[in-house]
């Protein structure tokens, strides 16, 4: 069975799509077979994957048009329209989209996602009395792990919004894992500070929900003990490959915050991976436990990389060299900076693989 993974953090701007593409391609490259899920109803993820020359209007109507391209829109028409897991599963909704990897796949998503982000709202709230949406909670990860076991899915990592809704609610207490990007400012502190409140909130919700409708929570699809993984620093501008003084100030205050609040209410419900097996993957770097990864700025790389529809670490030497007037001292700054992310996304992918093993 897949193992499924939630990127997570209600404050935007801190990488969570370009992570969860970073990350999948990483595992995707040590052969396993990865599955990215654009749950946002902004599509980046989606457009990202896709390219710059597939986001073109025409492009996209087509590929939107198309029955040969499984979207996030029939899992959502399925589960508003009451759909079973089962009947979906045995329907033609078309296939998975490929990426530059062949061993990653994409699930695209779609604006309609909104919609049942206010469903399933819904659902957990007032569902017990309403037998046609009580069902829609529990059959999303349904539908979505029977997407992953018929491709042969090892990992399925999910693309959140930067939202406290329904659908990020069932998406992360249905996950086996979850990892929360952060970028080294005040809001980002603020943010992570609040998790705490909206995952044990999470919690005790589904719990209710759960009792409330009579269903077994031994066997029920949202399983409510998603265990962190940890958090990824990142976004900062290095200073003698460390972070700058500024940027280490904010990254040492929200691993405070993580160690001092988030852990401990987390090791409450029973919502966290054990410190020592944290300490124990870390053992030898300098990162601290619930550190997984510090990665810096990716800077002018990044358009590079949006370009070409792939990571940063996997552009080619020509690829840098052939955008824009990159020559001399510059292509091998950006080379050699290429090679660090490569190597920082490596280890950061051996990580969730021995963590999730």
């Amino acid at each position: 069975m897949s193992k499924s993974i939630c990127l997570f953090n209600h404050k935007g701007g801190v990488s969570k799509t370009t992570t969860t593409f970073n990350l999948g391609w990483s595992l995707a490259a040590l052969e396993k077979k990865v599955l990215i899920v654009d749950l946002d109803s902004q599509c980046n993820l989606t457009g990202l994957v896709l390219g710059f020359d597939a986001a073109a209007e025409e492009n996209m109507e087509r590929f939107y048009a198309s029955r040969d391209n499984l979207t996030m829109k029939p899992v959502v028409d399925a589960l508003i329209n009451g759909t079973s897991p089962d009947e979906f599963t045995r329907s033609e909704n078309g296939k998975l989209c490929k990426t530059g990897n062949k061993n990653l796949l994409l699930l695209p998503g779609h604006l309609n996602v909104s919609e049942l982000d206010s469903q399933i709202s819904v659902s957990l709230k007032i569902a017990s009395g309403i037998p046609a949406t009580r069902n829609i909670p529990g059959n999303l990860p349904k539908i979505l792990q029977s997407i992953a076991e018929k491709n042969s899915i090892d990992y399925v990592i999910y693309d959140l919004s930067p939202t406290v809704g329904g659908l990020n609610e069932i998406a992360l207490m249905a996950s086996d894992y979850f990892i929360v990007p952060t970028s080294p400012d005040y809001f980002c502190y603020q943010a992570v500070g609040s998790l705490e409140l909206n995952i044990t909130r999470w919690h005790r919700e589904l719990t209710r929900f759960i009792e409330d409708n009579g269903f077994d929570a031994k066997t029920y699809p949202v399983r409510n003990k998603p265990q962190f993984l940890g958090a990824v620093q990142q976004r900062y501008r290095p200073r003698y490959e460390k972070p700058a003084t500024s940027f280490q100030k904010w990254i040492d205050i929200i691993r405070e915050t993580i160690n001092e609040r988030l852990v401990p209410a987390l090791e409450k419900i029973d919502c966290v991976k054990e410190k020592a097996k944290i300490e124990e993957v870390l053992k030898g770097t300098e990162l601290q436990a619930y550190d997984l990864a510090n990665i810096p700025d990716f800077n002018s790389l990044i358009a590079i990389s949006q370009q070409h529809s792939k990571p940063i670490f996997a552009l080619t030497d020509e690829e840098i060299a052939t955008t824009g007037k990159v020559f001399g001292h510059a292509k091998k700054t950006m080379i050699a900076s290429r090679d660090n992310f490569l190597s920082i996304f490596n280890e950061l992918a051996y990580r969730i693989i021995t963590l999730t093993s």
